[in-house]
């Protein structure tokens, strides 16, 4: 939606894919606010195990929605079973960012993985002194 405002004339629009990705964001808003807000930790982790499981059934809906609805967004131009319709050297840029972004992903998230355990230790031992009383 950032660049629709130039390409379709307007900030949204009910795209199927616009629509499937903005309901993923929904679940990952709602995942990251049940693992905040719930102070039972064991609770809260079923319950978001359980939405980040709904999140992923969402994501081949959001890969396919091009193929099987009309939409807005063209069919796939980079990976295709005729090879890619972009010239090479964007091929080429695409891959080295994808590769750059996703080592930085990689890293932030066990940067935030790491994070989030020790929160979840301390928010468990918190619980467990308040059960026995200290």
């Amino acid at each position: 939606a950032l660049w629709g405002r130039s390409v379709w004339g307007t900030w949204w629009t009910w795209d199927a894919r616009l629509t499937t990705t903005a309901i993923l964001w929904f679940i990952y808003v709602a995942y990251l606010m049940l693992r905040a807000y719930v102070p039972d930790v064991p609770r809260a982790a079923r319950y978001a195990a359980v939405l980040g499981i709904v999140g992923f059934l969402d994501v081949p809906i959001i890969h396919m929605s091009v193929q099987w609805w009309r939409t807005l967004h063209p069919e796939p131009t980079v990976v295709r079973p005729d090879g890619p319709q972009s010239p090479p050297e964007m091929v080429v840029t695409l891959v080295l960012a994808s590769l750059a972004f996703g080592l930085l992903y990689v890293a932030l998230l066990l940067i935030r993985t790491r994070l989030e355990r020790l929160k979840d230790e301390v928010r468990y031992l918190q619980q467990e002194s308040r059960l026995r009383g200290e």
